[in-house]
């Protein structure tokens, strides 16, 4: 999902593993210098896949020993991968899917969210987002932001009331809304 990290984690392990970072549409110009160097491809389905430079990529881990970290938002069979030797290899990695948060993440994430912009919450304001809000990173995000915002123009506190007033409003607006 949006927001769940993926792109925060590979960055990690690519500090870690001292890995090679690829642009998904430059892969060719990377071939010389990965050696033997682990390799990591962000959001690789974000455009059109190079189906040639990923499937040399793969060999040239492959046969180097190493590593290749994909991240993507969509499972490869969803890709459209029309290279039948790439569809193999692609069928033969291993995939992780990144689920929504349940209660206990996502009350853990808008509190993270509001301590990032240094705002302090009541729990009960937090559990009553939780119940209220839909199942999302990006929505928590957003409502989030959107309270911070609307308690800054009020000059006054994130309340249970302001969060209901405004759960009410995206409720509304099926997502866009205004207070």
């Amino acid at each position: 999902p949006a927001g769940s990290g993926k792109t925060h984690l590979a960055s990690i392990w690519r500090a870690r593993a001292d890995a090679v970072g690829v642009y998904a549409g430059r892969i060719d110009d990377c071939m010389a210098s990965l050696g033997a160097r682990p390799a990591l491809i962000d959001d690789v389905d974000a455009g059109p896949v190079d189906e040639d430079g990923l499937f040399h990529l793969i060999n040239a881990v492959r046969g180097a020993g190493s590593t290749l970290l994909l991240t993507a938002r969509r499972f490869p069979s969803a890709w459209g991968v029309r290279l039948p030797d790439l569809a193999s290899r692609l069928k033969a990695a291993a995939t992780v899917e990144i689920h929504e948060p349940d209660d206990h993440l996502l009350a853990g994430v808008i509190t993270k969210l509001f301590a990032d912009r240094q705002v302090e919450v009541e729990p009960h304001v937090v559990q009553y987002l939780v119940r209220r809000i839909e199942r999302s990173l990006a929505t928590a995000m957003r409502v989030v932001e959107r309270l911070d915002r609307t308690a800054l123009e009020r000059k006054t506190p994130i309340t249970r009331a302001l969060a209901a007033e405004t759960v009410s409003a995206m409720d509304e607006g099926q997502g866009e809304f205004e207070i």
